[in-house]
């Protein structure tokens, strides 16, 4: 490796010069050589076993390749584009970038050390990294990194991939896992902006509402009766197309007490079709439709079952439904945290936000001890082109799945090893599902749903022979949902006195912004150096107070979270910006905008707060 590109490693990139000054003798050298092309300029041949050697670049002109490459991207680079590098080799081509796109950012990706290797030894770093340089990514041979991943999840700016076209057959299963791995982080990613879209301002405004009744239900982990459950069997009831085939079933095991029969979420309409009524119903979306889930349960004078709520659900389900309740804490709620934080034990109390109401029940079961616990029209994928049960119809979903979508849906395996059509959320909830029964593998759980997707953890087994086989005895059921929780009253008092100190100081902080971003507006359009450097180290320092305002922190940042995620992105790219200038022009209108955005949200989350806990410490 040259000297100079040991001395800039070790400036800039101290961990990739570490790497090869201790790995250099375990690199496989002798399959890269660096030979001169035709034209004269050097490449690399990549010779492996006795196989036809590959060529990194053109064995004729490398740099007319390099040429042609960038030429074949020009039209997609905006000025809003990050380009990302998949393989280096002797950077002709990132060269020639530069040359055309001399103020872009881009980021470097070689998973080929030796290659890496080969080009410091022959060229100098200097020709493909300059200021724009976000990120260099080096594979290592022992060790499988992800680190690249963060790019495509963290980059408010369009990323463009660009591949030097040998590394597709030089590192085909690496490019293959590397192409994957972004192709699911990019899928993730937008399902969870969408997702924090829709229900941002639902979950923290729902949880305020909901607060109230929290407080005067008891908490299912904390305060009902363990004994009641543990070592019991429970069978949790989903709105699968399958469940209408084990209703017989469920209602013999209903009418001899061999089990409890828990709904989660549309399965109620379903058993209350066939008068199969389970021993509680629960239920956890925020939605603001989710009320309707229960409308045929309040119509029938249905007001016995106990509802258990995830806190964080649509305040009107609990609103609406007179019957008696229990609540258990999700991750999405602001306020119970905030209030109850030093009266929960966070690793057992709460229940961690997930894809279905199912997946949160099963946390729940688990950690009461009950088991074995059992699975019922839990499909995760399409039977006979039905996405609910028979006995469910809403006017705002489609029980059947139109042929055109049912044709383009992905697949998975069913429980007798057939391919079945499922969805993208459908595959969320199975995997949550399987990584929560392996945090549990001492317990017995059973997937009775004939036709539906195998859950990995959760052996198949017909209803039929778990009554056989495992549901052989009667089981005691008393009200076990008639307790008393015990929050402190005093406690929750102290953090709302706290909790109105802190937003009087949020205003001020709010202030106090808008005179430091006029400051650096001034001082980045006269180019005075030495004050915007300062007032940047002022606005750092006012951040950090905003950052850790409790009211800010606790819940304005959750009510409008898909702007905190935006501006968290863009202060760290603005955070490697070399340019003071460019960082002072960019980061007053982007604070503008986001201190717009938490004006609009205070007002409206300060008028909830006032109508919901507001009123808590005078009672």
């Amino acid at each position: 490796m040259l000297i100079d590109n040991i001395l800039l490693l070790r400036d800039r990139y101290p961990a990739i010069r570490e790497y090869f000054h201790q790995n250099e003798d375990d690199l496989k050298l002798k399959q890269f050589e660096v030979i001169e092309s035709k034209a004269g300029k050097e490449t690399i041949r990549y010779q492996l076993n006795d196989e036809r050697p590959l060529m990194i670049h053109s064995m004729y002109d490398p740099i007319r390749e390099a040429e042609r490459i960038i030429a074949s991207h020009e039209g997609k680079i905006s000025e809003k584009t990050h380009v990302f590098f998949y393989g280096v080799g002797m950077g002709y081509h990132v060269e020639k970038f530069l040359e055309k796109f001399p103020d872009q950012p881009y980021s470097l990706y070689e998973p080929i050390p030796e290659v890496f290797f080969e080009m410091t030894s022959k060229r100098d770093l200097n020709h493909i990294i300059n200021k724009n340089l976000r990120n260099l990514y080096i594979d290592k041979h022992h060790e499988e990194s992800f680190a690249y991943l963060n790019e495509f999840t963290t980059s408010n700016h369009n990323i463009h991939l660009i591949v030097l076209p040998s590394y597709k057959n030089i590192a085909e299963e690496k490019y293959a896992t590397f192409h994957k791995n972004i192709k699911e982080a990019i899928r993730s990613r937008r399902t969870n902006l969408h997702t924090d879209a829709s229900f941002q301002k639902l979950w923290v405004m729902n949880s305020l509402i909901n607060f109230k009744t929290v407080l005067n239900t008891p908490n299912m982990l904390r305060d009902i009766d363990r004994g009641q459950f543990e070592g019991k069997p429970v069978i949790i009831v989903s709105a699968g197309p399958s469940l209408a085939e084990d209703m017989e079933h469920l209602r013999y095991i209903k009418e001899n007490n061999l089990a409890y029969i828990f709904s989660v979420g549309s399965a109620i309409n379903s058993l209350i079709a066939y008068d199969v009524l389970p021993d509680a119903v629960f239920t956890y979306d925020p939605g603001l439709l989710n009320h309707k889930v229960f409308e045929k349960m309040i119509a029938h004078n249905i007001a016995h079952i106990p509802m258990v709520f995830g806190s964080s659900v649509g305040y009107e389900t609990i609103e609406n439904y007179q019957g008696p309740k229990a609540h258990f804490i999700t991750s999405q709620d602001r306020t119970s945290l905030y209030f109850l934080k030093e009266q929960l034990n966070v690793e057992h109390d709460l229940i961690l936000d997930s894809p279905s109401i199912a997946v949160m029940t099963f946390q729940i079961l688990n950690k009461i001890g009950a088991y074995p616990i059992i699975f019922a029209g839990q499909n995760l994928g399409y039977l006979y082109d039905r996405l609910y049960s028979e006995g469910i119809d809403y006017d705002h979903i489609k029980s059947t799945m139109e042929e055109e979508k049912l044709a383009k849906a992905p697949t998975t395996k069913d429980v007798y090893g057939n391919e079945i059509k499922t969805s993208i959320g459908f595959n969320s909830m199975r995997t949550s599902i399987e990584n929560f029964a392996a945090q549990y593998q001492n317990k017995t759980f059973i997937n009775t749903t004939k036709g539906g997707a195998e859950i990995k953890g959760v052996p198949f087994q017909p209803i039929e022979e778990v009554i056989k086989e495992t549901l052989t005895y009667s089981i005691d059921k008393t009200n076990w949902w008639e307790r008393s929780n015990k929050y402190k009253a005093q406690d929750i008092d102290a953090q709302l006195a706290s909790l109105k100190r802190s937003m009087t100081e949020f205003t001020a902080v709010l202030a106090s912004f808008d005179k430091l971003l006029k400051n650096i507006s001034l001082y980045t359009n006269i180019k005075n150096q030495p004050k915007v450097l300062n007032e940047l180290t002022k606005f750092d320092k006012l951040y950090n107070r905003l950052v850790e305002n409790r009211y800010y922190n606790d819940f304005l940042s959750f009510y409008i979270r898909t702007h905190v995620k935006y501006l968290a992105n863009e202060l760290k790219r603005l955070n490697v910006e070399a340019d003071v200038f460019v960082k002072g022009k960019e980061i007053v209108p982007l604070f503008n905008r986001f201190m717009e955005q938490c004006r609009q949200g205070s007002l409206e989350l300060e008028k909830v707060m006032e109508d919901s806990v507001g009123a808590l410490g005078s009672e």
